[in-house]
């Protein structure tokens, strides 16, 4: 007799553990039901899809970030010959062997730890400097980065320059500086020069993507006094296409400079 009440009590003491579904622990009990489980799972995704754009919506918006400028034409020149733009220019290609060593805080006066300009970028800076002089575009203040790939693109392209932290250091406050540069005007009839690096520019220049810029490329840009308008995108060749027309016209127009020999009276 004793006995059996013990099996009797065991018995209902494990009726009474025993989770029912959705009212104890439910936890446990959802675990346990194949059902419920599967409806959880469901809503999680859901929510989750909600919380986050799908793949393609987020390289949708990208691409529509994305923006083309227009290159150079004929009416760029008598633009820049009146004056009041921005020439913000991506130092000229380098030697990419070579890699920027962490110069935090440093002054970057030594280019042994620098990228430089290779020969071909060298040639290249002088192929700009070269067709900008030939097109006669005033130019007045020549900004660059303290790196040496900027200055040597400034100096062999124009002849000098002023080295600025604004146009080499990252951070808020630069970033605030290089903004004010992009819409400063400039004095009138002249032009500004910017020797700078791509990184910095595409945080500030809307829909610039990484290397739509490349080495020796230009963005010319209208200050508009605290704000900026992106005119045209010119590359070396282009500075060198718009110098050979110009030369063309100003041939045709018989204004080329060339001094005509006067006609020998004739005898009579």
């Amino acid at each position: 007799m004793t006995r059996t009440l013990g099996r009797v009590s065991l018995a209902f003491l494990a009726l009474l553990m025993t989770p029912l579904p959705g009212t104890f622990l439910p936890g446990i009990a959802t675990a346990m039901d194949p059902a419920t489980a599967v409806a959880d799972s469901a809503t999680a995704v859901a929510d989750s899809a909600a919380a986050t754009p799908a793949a393609s919506t987020a390289v949708d918006t990208l691409g529509a970030r994305r923006r083309e400028f227009p290159h150079a034409d004929l009416t760029l020149v008598p633009r820049l010959l009146s004056g009041g733009y921005v020439i913000v220019l991506r130092h000229s290609i380098t030697d990419h062997a070579a890699n920027d060593r962490d110069q935090r805080g440093e002054e970057y006066s030594d280019r042994s730890t620098q990228r430089n300009l290779s020969k071909e970028g060298e040639a290249q800076a002088a192929r700009i400097g070269k067709a900008i002089a030939a097109l006669q575009v005033p130019i007045d203040t020549v900004l660059s980065s303290l790196m040496w790939r900027c200055r040597d693109t400034a100096q062999i392209a124009f002849g000098h320059y002023r080295a600025v932290p604004e146009l080499t250091r990252r951070g808020a406050e630069f970033r605030a500086k290089r903004i004010a540069l992009l819409g400063m005007v400039p004095e009138v009839g002249k032009n500004t020069v910017l020797v700078t690096h791509q990184d910095l520019l595409i945080p500030i220049m809307e829909g610039l993507r990484r290397d739509q810029l490349q080495e020796g490329d230009a963005l010319i840009v209208k200050p508009l006094g605290g704000s900026f308008e992106i005119v045209a995108q010119v590359t070396p060749d282009d500075w060198e296409r718009l110098a050979a027309a110009k030369t063309t016209t100003v041939a045709k127009d018989g204004k080329a400079g060339k001094t005509t020999k006067s006609r020998k009276p004739v005898k009579k």
